[in-house]
């Protein structure tokens, strides 16, 4: 078979394993970026470079990250003309992340969350920086690996991260407010179908972030029962097959769904579990495309 992977994030570690793995079941594969999304109509045909003999049996989508409506569309259009796609519900959520609508659908489904607040305005930020109290968290609504993500301890530092985002030309909508969770333990849950992988991930030196991707390191974690149950459960209120969940454990045992990743890294837990889990997805997302 032919497979394909289309994605806006060209360069990341993930889509060369995937390649492997799709070529050693004896597929052929093809990655096709969609970073730069260019199209154009004449005489009410739609046209796209990335269309000019384009031949696929299965379509993987995996990280888009720009023109996600038109992209969906266009989807749509070439499942309806046969070629099975494997989309993780992409083409139902029309995001590959969204920080929003994910705690919302968390909150919905009583999976617990930091105390969290949203605003549109920074004028409000002190009011509601302080209902949830100091040290509190501030996060872009749209990056991830640990990226924009800021620990604010005092009010002072509070105005100081306003006037930078306002002189940078952001807007208060683009960032969540939590409260900061001293932790025991940092666990990113990767769940491809029925299978669950559990590691801890341990910050490096001087940084809150236990992110992989950011220099932390990772060791594989036995997670008990309540905790595999409560990732599990965050998935499916984000309604997807393949994510990866992240959980904060505290010293006196609560535990707290951080956030889910729509695009979840396979190349740290890889690391941490020995275990080609990247074949496992291809599989995956082969058997479920439709």
């Amino acid at each position: 078979m032919k497979i394909t992977l289309l994605t806006t994030l060209i360069s990341l570690a993930e889509n060369r394993r995937i390649a492997e793995e799709i070529e050693s079941l004896g597929h052929e594969f093809n990655l096709v970026s969609l970073k730069e999304f260019d199209f154009s109509t004449r005489n009410g045909k739609f046209t796209s470079d990335f269309l000019d003999n384009f031949e696929s049996d299965i379509i993987i989508v995996r990280g888009v990250f720009n023109a996600m409506k038109p992209i969906s569309a266009l989807l749509l259009d070439m499942q309806k003309n046969g070629v099975k796609i494997f989309d993780n519900n992409f083409l139902d959520h029309q995001y590959s992340i969204n920080k929003i609508a994910d705690i919302v659908k968390l909150s919905l489904s009583s999976i617990p969350v930091p105390d969290t607040v949203y605003t549109r305005e920074f004028k409000l930020y002190p009011k509601k920086v302080q209902s949830v109290g100091y040290p509190a968290v501030i996060k872009s609504t749209r990056t991830g690996k640990g990226a924009s993500v800021f620990k604010i301890n005092s009010p002072s530092e509070l105005e100081s991260f306003i006037k930078t985002k306002e002189s940078q030309g952001k807007e208060a909508k683009n960032f969540l407010i939590q409260e900061f969770i001293p932790y025991e333990y940092d666990l990113r849950c990767l769940i491809i179908g029925k299978d669950v992988f559990t590691m801890r991930r341990i910050p490096g030196e001087g940084e809150f972030r236990a992110n992989f991707s950011l220099g932390g390191s990772v060791e594989l974690f036995d997670l008990d029962e309540p905790g595999l149950n409560l990732a599990k459960s965050a998935l499916r209120a984000i309604n997807m097959s393949v994510g990866g969940v992240d959980i904060l454990i505290t010293p006196d045992n609560r535990r707290y769904i951080l956030e889910v990743n729509h695009t979840a890294g396979m190349i740290g837990m890889e690391k941490a579990t020995e275990k080609n889990i990247t074949k496992l997805y291809v599989e995956h997302a082969i058997n479920h495309a439709k």
